[in-house]
């Protein structure tokens, strides 16, 4: 049975983990900094994860991936922000930004693609035809 003093201790260590680009936004799913989920995960609004997600993660909206935070498998959303780690292939609809924490290995496919000064990225990227490029 979950207490009151449970429930106030799970919310801080949940919040322990900062957000840069990705801060969370009103109405995300939020899988905190002990979450350990093996399994697809799917939500129709922005995912968070601080924690770490062994399998598929699908939005309609922005997937974070938290410094700290871990995903081993494929992600497709309209925008990936990547703070922490990702282990797979990834495709955004709109757009993907690696923050200077990202390590990622794997492929991604995106329209716009943003890769910080510290961000380590082993894959390639492919920019869907007819997608708009800037210089």
């Amino acid at each position: 049975m979950a207490t009151a003093a449970n429930i106030a201790d799970s919310a801080a260590k949940t919040a322990k983990f900062s957000l840069g680009e990705g801060a969370v936004r009103a109405g995300a799913t939020v899988l905190g900094t002990e979450a350990q989920i093996v399994g697809n995960v799917a939500a129709t609004g922005d995912i968070v994860i601080a924690g770490t997600v062994e399998g598929e993660v699908t939005s309609q909206g922005r997937v974070t991936i938290a410094a700290g935070g871990a995903v081993k498998g494929r992600i497709a959303a309209t925008e990936i922000v990547i703070e922490g780690r990702l282990l797979g292939d990834s495709v955004a609809t709109k757009s993907l930004t690696m923050m200077t924490t990202a390590q990622v290995r794997g492929d991604v496919s995106t329209p716009v693609i943003v890769v910080e000064p510290g961000a380590s990225f082993v894959g390639r990227c492919v920019m869907p035809e007819g997608a708009q490029r800037t210089a």
